[in-house]
């Protein structure tokens, strides 16, 4: 044995390298030039585990020390690669890193031979184990899954394809929500709660019983569920006022028209009055009055909310159309005389006096209680005396004030004799006169139902007030009287003045005369070429009165039963102005509403009373509550159909073009139903410009040319196929999004394609960049290398975007929850197809590129391409061991020594930077100019304070910001539907709601103070409009029903003193010559029954239905309501009460006791409100409704509000606290996630306090630029924070890999990374660039306006901010080499089986003779070569064999 010695204590490192260089001496590629960058510290180090493990940790870090350390070998990679290892250990290899921390040194001394040896720690690096385990762990199942997809490129891309397609099936299913009351409110919330309470109680009760003898009665109309049609007329230029003769009688005419709309559906044509909600027709007990229930149904007009019910025009809408006829509906009222007020033989609301007419009937047949309806409803005259908004109208009636009269004042004879001398001829008007004849008796014995005619719709409103189109036809003067006409032939004739002296005229003869006369006469005064005329005519007289229309108009108008349905000015007047005193002056918009009835209701309306109403064809076989339903949006749509395309909304411009300009705004329940179902589809052009536009850019940024041609290292394949897999995952995301089950909204079809797009191929950049470096560095695995360097940003980013969007899912909105999941899904999709479609189609590119072919021209090589590519190849024979020389020893140890100085120098001297960029390039211009910038100190200050500032304008800009989403925003531009918003938004400020009592548990008959009480409570708010008694204006069902009962009592004390009631036999006396009263007999039933029994003895005289504090008696409550709902129907609908289930049928004349009406499950008392402005104020209305309805529910009344109001604002309570909690949470889970795969808390926090700095900031930003605070700019706030991501993570992560100080690992990662993320944050904004041009204005302001804010926002914090913090206060690096150099050399090679040898502690094998003797030194460090190779180690050289092997 031979023992080679050295004198002990020698130090001659700086003259020899490494003994490691000699044992790779003629070691081919192995261990050639790959090998000069291995340490060359004084010892002979080798990959092995640390002895001196210690503490509770030990045992894991065993664990993970044998499962991630020693897998990855340093003679693996090429030169250039390991120059970059020195610079970035822990962003090249993990493993690596760890080996050079883990590393020993063997001790000093006596060798000895064969047996292991322990040797004291000697680490040539310290730094974070556990965040180099996690990223060793991360790296290697990276790069075990890169160079899978390399190694089976085509079997990946066809599986995940396959995969993929398997999801993009479920497309086929996609459902796209339109109910925007689906799309607002959170299921399993409060509001949807209560929203569907009616729905759930009209399954659980659908029929009662009167008695229990009796079969289940099918429930009647109860006026729930209906909905609204609104119509604005707004002025046509500014300033206009609408109270003008000329606004009123255009909101006449389109109300016409809105009644007159006929549709034709299952064969029979329906209009308005079949389908609207009005008051149910009398149910009589008398078989004779039963006769005329079809006249009156006819009669009974629709409920409307209109400025136009102050005036006598408010009749003309009201119909009925066609007009009930005198003689043949009517006959017996006219033989009577009780129709004489009425001219011509068609009644109408025009002409009628609905109260003479009842009154009329009841006399002959008995109407029961139906009369005194009328009576207590005020309807009165109807509208026979209200003003006329013209006076001059033909059809003015006497009644009204201003009335314009022309016979008695002797005008009409001025106008004829004015008419001779002009000799114009004079259009006579015959009346109709009622004749016998035309009488049909054969009604009045067995009536049968007629088929309406089809009714078309209105003529224009200034041809409807030509003479010539006038309804009322003209008859010629017949110089005759009582001579009976046929109805349905009127003729017109133009005769000359009749010239019999009007003097010697009988009246009958006069009023006829006057009455042929009157009508031309105000026609030719309203022609304006007559006004000038007027003087002549009128001489003394005075002209006609036209209404003070502001001051009619002042405190509101009155339906046709103005007694209960009065019309405040807020409802109907648009930015009314009034003086000082109060008094009106102008509006300018009038608004009316009305109220289409249910489909239950339709559907009831006509199944149980088909034979009466006009409608024998529908059967029961076909007449169904989903055909009503369908007859009633068909209505609905002719109704916005008409009024989308009226005149009234285009102009003529001067050149003869047809110009929009909206002045009549309709809106039906169906209308953004309808129109979201048109514009959520996918608009498939913008889509493809906006995929088109990415592709151009990806690919004109990947462009490199040669030649003019596409150079072999150019990447246009590679972008237009990232793109296209980005495109396709988008798409699979999207089918599988339907799978589950999420349904598709406008934000899903106009948005997700987009942003999912703009963030998807962020990653796709990121790896491209460094494609080009690990092509340079590697030979083989490239894909392996590329993602397990690459991966760990590309992990980041998508882990934090998938969970900012899913965090987004915490706000209670389906349509943005809908929008949030499906953006994670797409966004989880892109991320698995960028990790596995996308490396497989590089790799399969890759094998072009070493071919030396060019981009896109596959077929032509690269001559460039070509040269490198040959120049890299190394020799293809490996040397044979004891061949190389000591010359070429020499040789690359000085090599070797040259390249440490170069690295020492450039990582001195230039930050890091291993490799010159090409110049006039943005990577050359941030290296030479922005980063030398940035470091300067005066500009950290400056960026600091700027972005102090910033955040503190941020600040005040959050304090600006308001609370609100306009209900137009959220519609496209330029639609029907979005222009009646604004108009609304504009003029109007009221909104309808609903106090609703949850039954069947309150104990209505003991609870009634509570109930008044509550009404009471919430009329009292300011925002409850009232009437002038200081009450709601609008009726209430127990109030109505308390009215009833006192005027029934009235009857009945009144029977009582009469003698027809006998107190002391609780008995009804009869007699021919006083009979009961209906109302009286009404009450003594309604005194006898309480509950089930029917007992008048002690009741009837004694106790009273109503008592003096205006309680209704407790023990009858329920046998009086229904017969106040049988009896008093028309102020049951009137008060909108909605009663569930409704009370059973029962008529006076029934026997026996009253049935008493099940507990009510539902009812609900009308309020309306008004000054709801803006989001602030409706927030405070709905907090403090809120308030008093949680209030008497702890008291013991289930209630709760209902409305539009609550329905799309109540979300604004909560909304700070969702939108912190939402980003809390992200935040939360940023924090964790990242501190999870970085191991480093510092990092995070530092990533999380430049995410809180963007946050704050773009939320200053939605303040000043006016954007309001929603869900919708919620979900960008909270998806801002994950987004932001993209922005830090990966400066963060290059500066923790780097080596060097601060401010040398500032510079080196913005070096690698600035230019990725300038594309990212260019394509994430050219990818919703094209939301700008979207229809849906919240989509431009919301989503692209705010997101592009957010990209700046990034970029300036991201890219500015975050390197200066970093460069002062950053995290430590991850490893720090322990000579303080700028470098960390790599490990030496190590094998598989070192690790597995080394299992049970450091240990290392020292020298032993293995030449037999003395001999060459060469042939001994051949030989040591030959013991690594054959035992898997590292022999161990004594001190005594470096100096031998030099001086030999």
């Amino acid at each position: 044995m031979l023992t080679l010695l050295e004198p002990p204590g020698a130090k001659q490192h700086q003259r020899f390298q490494s003994g490691q260089y000699l044992l790779n001496l003629g070691g081919g590629a192995a261990a050639g030039a790959d090998d000069e960058d291995y340490d060359d510290d004084e010892g002979i180090y080798e990959q092995q585990l640390e002895r001196d493990q210690s503490g509770c940790c030990a045992p894991l870090e065993k664990i993970l020390d044998r499962q991630l350390v020693g897998k990855s070998s340093s003679n693996e990679y090429s030169a250039r690669w390991k120059r970059e290892f020195r610079q970035r250990p822990s962003w090249c290899d993990a493993d690596l890193c760890l080996q050079q921390i883990k590393r020993v040194r063997s001790m000093r001394g006596a060798a000895i031979i064969v047996k292991p040896v322990y040797r004291t720690a000697a680490r040539k690096a310290k730094g974070n184990r556990w965040a180099l385990y996690s990223r060793s762990f991360i790296q290697k199942a990276l790069h075990s899954l890169g160079t899978f997809v390399q190694e089976h490129a085509w079997s990946v891309i066809v599986t995940v394809l396959l995969l993929f397609s398997l999801c993009c099936y479920g497309l086929q299913y996609v459902r796209i929500e339109t109910d925007i009351v689906k799309l607002w409110v959170a299921k399993g919330g409060r509001l949807d709660e209560e929203l569907s309470f009616h729905k759930r109680v009209l399954e659980s009760v659908t029929y009662n019983h009167s008695r229990d003898d009796q079969a289940a009665e099918v429930v009647r109309e109860n006026g729930l569920g209906g909905g609204y049609q609104v119509v604005i007329q707004t002025p046509e230029y500014e300033e206009q006022n609408m109270l003008t003769r000329e606004g009123l009688l255009k909101h006449v005419a389109i109300m016409e028209e809105i009644a007159n709309i006929s549709i034709n559906k299952l064969g029979i044509d329906w209009t308005l009055s079949d389908l609207c909600f009005k008051p149910a027709k009398p149910d009589t007990s008398d078989p004779m009055a039963r006769k005329f229930e079809g006249v009156i149904d006819k009669i009974i007009p629709c409920i409307w909310i209109t400025p136009i019910d102050c005036f006598w025009e408010g009749s003309k809408p009201l119909g009925p159309d066609p007009a009930v006829n005198k003689n043949k509906e009517l006959g017996m009222l006219a033989l009577g005389g009780m129709l004489d007020h009425i001219d011509g033989v068609d009644v109408s609301w025009k002409n009628l006096n609905p109260t003479e007419i009842i009154h009329g009937i009841n006399k002959v047949f008995s109407l029961g209680t139906y009369a005194l309806m009328f009576d207590r409803a005020g309807i009165g005259k109807g509208y026979l005396d209200r003003p006329c908004i013209d006076p001059l109208d033909p059809e003015c009636p006497r009644d009204a004030p201003n009335y314009f009269e022309t016979c008695e004042s002797g005008l009409i004879d001025r106008w004829v004799e004015m008419m001779e001398k002009r000799g114009e001829k004079i259009e006579l008007k015959k009346i109709e006169e009622f004749s016998i004849f035309d009488m049909d008796f054969g009604s009045l014995l067995n009536r049968k139902k007629r088929q309406a005619e089809p009714l078309e719709v209105m003529a224009e409103a200034d041809e409807a007030m030509d003479p010539q189109n006038n309804s009322t036809r003209l008859e010629s003067v017949v110089a005759m009287e009582n001579v009976a006409v046929n109805v349905n032939t009127t003729t017109t004739t133009t005769a000359s003045p009749i010239q019999v002296p009007t003097t010697t005229m009988t009246p009958t003869k006069r009023k006829e005369y006057c009455t042929e006369r009157h009508g031309s006469m105000l026609q030719w005064m309203a022609k304006p070429e007559n006004r000038h005329l007027w003087n002549e005519l009128l001489g003394q007289h005075s002209g006609p009165r036209y209404p003070d229309y502001p001051t009619v108009m002042s405190d509101g108008c009155g339906g046709f039963a103005r007694g209960v349905l009065q019309w405040p000015s807020d409802m109907i007047l648009g930015a009314a102005k009034r003086d000082v005193s109060g008094a009106l002056q102008a509006a300018s918009a009038l608004q009316s509403v009305f109220l289409v009835a249910s489909p239950n209701d339709v559907y009831l309306r006509f199944k149980t009373s088909a034979s009466l109403l006009s409608k024998p064809q529908l059967a029961d076989t076909n007449w169904t509550t989903a055909a009503a339903e369908e007859v009633i949006v068909s209505w609905q749509r002719a109704f916005t159909q008409l009024l989308y395309k009226h005149k009234h909304n285009f102009e003529t411009t001067e050149n003869g073009v047809e110009k929009e300009r909206r002045t009549i705004h309709p809106l039906a329940s169906t209308s953004i139903a309808d129109m979201l179902e048109e514009f959520c589809q996918f608009n498939y052009t913008i889509i493809l410009v906006g995929y088109g536009l990415m592709l151009v850019y990806a690919m004109v940024t990947q462009l490199r040319t040669e030649r003019c041609l596409p150079a072999a290292h150019s990447c246009m394949g590679l972008a237009f196929a990232g793109v296209v897999t980005v495109t396709f995952a988008s798409v699979a995301g999207l089918g599988m999004a339907t799978w589950f089950g999420i349904e598709f909204n406008a934000a899903t079809t106009q948005i997700v394609p987009f942003l999912t797009l703009g963030i998807g191929v962020d990653n796709m950049f990121m790896l491209l960049h460094n494609y080009h470096d690990v092509v340079a560095m590697s030979n083989r695995n490239e894909m392996g290398v590329l993602l397990r360097e690459t991966g760990m940003s590309i992990l980041c980013t998508s882990t934090n975007n998938i969970l900012s969007f899913l965090a987004g899912t915490l706000l209670p909105i389906p349509a943005l929850r809908s929008f949030c999941a499906q953006s994670t899904i797409l966004l989880t999709f892109n991320f698995i197809a960028i990790l596995t479609i996308y490396p497989a189609v590089i790799s399969i590119d890759l094998r072009r590129r070493k071919a030396g072919k060019r981009d896109i021209l596959c077929c032509l090589p690269d001559p460039v391409e070509e040269n490198y590519r040959q120049s890299k190849q190394q020799p293809g024979r490996k040397p044979m061991n004891g061949e190389a020389s000591y010359r070429n020893l020499i040789s690359k140890t000085s090599h070797h020594q040259k390249e440490i100085e170069v690295d020492d120098s450039l990582s001195h001297g230039h930050h890091g930077f291993l490799e010159e960029v090409v110049p006039y390039t943005l990577h050359a211009a941030i290296r030479n100019y922005y980063i030398p910038f940035i470091s300067n100190k005066c500009v950290k200050v400056a960026v600091i304070m700027a972005s102090i500032g910033l955040c503190v304008v941020a600040v005040m800009g959050m304090q600006q910001a308001s609370i609100g989403l306009e209900l137009s925003d959220v519609l496209p531009e330029h639609t029907a539907p979005a222009a009646f918003l604004k108009a609304r938004d504009s003029y109007f400020s009221f909104y309808p709601m609903f106090a609703v009592l949850k039954g069947p548990h309150i104990d209505y008959p003991h609870q009634q103070q509570l109930i008044e009480n509550y009404r009471n409570t919430i009329g009292a708010s300011q925002y409850v409009i009232k009437n002038a008694r200081g009450q709601p204006s609008e009726a209430y069902w127990l109030g109505m029903m308390r009215d009833w009962l006192m005027s029934i009592q009235n009857q009945t004390d009144q029977a009582i003193a009469r003698g027809q009631i006998d107190v002391a036999t609780a008995s009804i006396h009869h007699s021919n010559s006083t009979k009961i009263s209906d109302a009286a007999l009404t009450g003594f039933k309604l005194l006898c029954s309480h509950g089930e029994k029917y007992e008048c003895m002690g009741r009837v005289g004694k106790v009273r239905l109503v008592d003096a504090t205006g309680v209704i008696n407790p023990d009858g409550f329920y046998n009086y309501l229904t017969a106040w709902f049988n009896q008093d129907n028309m102020m049951y609908y009137v008060t909108q009460a909605s009663f569930f289930p409704n009370p059973p049928s029962w008529a006076v004349n029934v026997s026996g006791v009253v049935p008493a009406a099940e507990p009510l499950a539902y009812s609900q008392i009308p309020f309306y409100l008004t000054g709801l402005t803006n989001t602030p104020v409706i927030v405070e209305v709905i907090k403090e409704i809120r308030s008093i309805c949680d209030d008497f529910t702890i008291r013991g009344l289930p209630n709760f509000p209902q409305g539009i109001a609550f329905t799309f604002w109540e979300q604004y309570l909560h909304l700070n606290g969702n939108l912190m909690q939402a980003i809390a949470t992200i935040a939360l889970a940023v924090f964790v996630v990242l501190s999870v795969l970085l191991f480093n808390p510092w990092a995070a926090a530092s990533i999380l306090a430049i995410l809180v700095c963007m946050t704050i900031q773009l939320a200053g930003f939605l303040g000043w630029a006016g954007i309001k605070m929603n869900p919708v700019s919620a979900v960008t706030l909270i998806t801002a924070v994950g987004i932001g991501v993209e922005f830090t993570a990966h400066v963060v992560l290059a500066f923790l890999t780097s080596l060097g100080n601060r401010q040398e690992r500032m510079a080196a990662a913005v070096d690698r990374v600035f230019v990725p993320v300038i594309h990212g944050a260019l394509s994430t904004l050219l990818g919703i660039l094209m939301l700008a041009f979207s229809e849906f204005e919240f989509v431009v302001k919301y989503f692209f306006v705010v997101m592009s804010a957010l990209i700046v926002i990034g970029l300036i914090n991201g890219l500015i901010l975050l390197p200066v913090l970093l460069s002062l206060a950053g995290p430590p690096t991850e490893i720090t080499p322990l000579d303080n150099k700028r470098c960390l050399q790599l490990p030496p090679p190590v094998r598989k089986s070192e690790v597995d040898d080394y299992e049970d502690g450091p240990m290392c094998y020292q020298l032993e003779d293995l030449t037999g003797g003395a001999g060459d030194a060469l042939q001994s460090v051949v030989a040591i070569k030959r013991t690594r190779d054959e035992i898997g180690a590292v022999p161990e050289w004594t001190d005594d064999v470096r100096p031998a092997i030099i001086s030999s």
